[in-house]
């Protein structure tokens, strides 16, 4: 084993047998499974129902009335018992209840049965609380009222209900080349593998540095370089803190399939019947079909859609891809860590270091959403040729397809340059650094010292 094999031996066995390693191996698994039970717990004991007592002073006929089309949900219940009182009434004797609504329709309420040449008039009801109904109750009445005011518009104006289906029919917008409206999906694996890379490299990057400070610190330094030259330490250094790494996925992936994915399933309802919760004026006014309500979707089927639209993402290119940016990713940004660490006397003094290094991934991340609108647009393409943002952002652009593999192989011709580049140039940094003490570094002191002969 050559003096390199030794250092990175040690770096891999020093962490592994840290009982801080074993237990965080065992820990982050474990809460991951507590935190889904427990957050799913919490959900269903605040998963109260929320009434909507129904009060209608619109005076309309039975059959142009919106009182009766709602129906019961599993977040509402529907309180007709006071429909023809008066609000002011019901108020009273709702004043105290914190989970209960009033959908009051007003007298000059017209829906449907608008006639005049002003619409706006009479188009609004009130829902009133005593506490907060949440978004999704209102976008949920709304939504039912206007689908019913449409359906009786065209009614009063003699049009056929196969006409209103007709008119009232959804249309899906599928993508060309894929065939399939799944973009969430595929954007949900792309940010899965570059979010991996981003919390890796920031991980691992900074056990990289707080040991190269530590060491400095100790003065240990001084004595193994009397061994080994400085490159062949910060190499060691980077490649064994790589495998820690690895060895630590591997153990979390592993427990993870024996401790969250069992968890996650013993919190799934299975047995939802969805139909329950289909507003009455959707279940029987509109025909329900995989076309016009996500409601009607079989779960089954929905299972078949997801696992066909992930059938289609390039696998062949993005596991490949994967494993290449993990690796040289990683090494790109650990060789800067291992530099900064060598400029540094203390933990305190690399901060100034550390923000200017990690401004890249940060604007990766924050370029996802933009990346996943336009996955083959200008700025997407760019980023991806940048080697401090293309780990992260081809991942995200790969599921969509569209990447050639010529710009898949510049993308990791560029990223190998300069990893090289930044190699040689942090070991010419930590080469000195490493022996410097008691003088805080500036930027245009570690500019000095690439260039100071051995």
């Amino acid at each position: 084993m050559g003096k390199i094999g030794i250092i990175i031996w040690r770096e891999y066995i020093t962490r592994v047998k840290n009982k801080t390693f074993v237990i965080m191996c065992f820990l982050l698994p474990v809460l991951m499974g507590g935190m889904i039970l427990v957050t799913q717990r919490i959900s269903e004991e605040e998963n109260v129902a929320r009434t909507i007592v129904v009060v209608d002073a619109s005076g309309m006929p039975d059959s142009l009335s919106y009182a009766h089309i709602f129906h019961d949900t599993a977040d509402l219940k529907f309180n007709f018992n006071y429909i023809y009182k008066s609000l002011g009434d019901v108020k009273k004797v709702y004043k105290d209840s914190s989970h209960v609504s009033i959908l009051w329709i007003p007298d000059n309420f017209m829906g449907g049965g608008d006639t005049t040449e002003n619409h706006s008039v009479g188009m609004t009801v009130k829902l009133v609380s005593t506490s907060e109904p949440g978004v999704n109750t209102i976008n949920m009445l709304e939504s039912v009222f206007n689908d019913e005011i449409q359906r009786d518009n065209m009614r009063v104006n003699h049009i056929s209900h196969k006409a209103v289906d007709l008119a009232l029919k959804k249309v899906a917008v599928a993508d060309e080349v894929n065939g399939t409206t799944k973009g969430d999906i595929k954007a949900m694996v792309g940010l899965a593998f570059g979010f991996i890379i981003y919390m890796y490299i920031l991980m691992f990057g900074v056990q990289i540095m707080r040991s190269v400070v530590e060491e400095k610190m100790t003065r240990i330094v001084e004595v193994i370089i009397s061994s080994v030259k400085p490159f062949q330490l910060m190499l060691g250094k980077i490649i064994g803190v790589t495998m820690v790494g690895i060895t630590q996925f591997l153990i979390w992936m592993i427990l993870s399939m024996a401790i969250v994915v069992p968890v996650v399933n013993s919190v799934n309802a299975d047995n939802v019947d969805y139909t329950k919760a289909m507003p009455h004026q959707i279940k029987n006014a509109i025909p329900i079909t995989n076309e016009n309500s996500i409601l009607s979707i079989d779960p089954t089927e929905k299972t078949k859609e997801v696992i066909a639209t992930i059938m289609t993402i390039p696998w062949g290119n993005l596991i490949p891809a994967f494993l290449f940016y993990f690796l040289f990713g990683y090494f790109l940004y650990a060789s800067i860590f291992a530099a900064i660490g060598s400029a540094a006397d203390v933990d305190a003094d690399t901060q100034q270091f550390t923000l200017p290094v990690t401004i890249p991934l940060i604007i990766a991340m924050m370029s996802c959403v933009t990346v996943i609108n336009d996955p083959n647009g200008h700025i997407a393409k760019i980023l991806s040729m940048i080697p401090f943002t293309s780990p992260i952002i081809m991942l995200i652009r790969i599921p969509f397809g569209g990447v050639g593999i010529f710009e898949l192989l510049l993308s990791f011709a560029i990223l190998i340059v300069t990893f090289l580049a930044m190699t040689w140039i942090s070991g010419r940094i930590y080469r000195v650094g490493i022996l410097m003490y008691g003088k805080k570094a500036s930027w245009k002191e570690i500019g000095k010292w690439i260039f100071y002969k051995a």
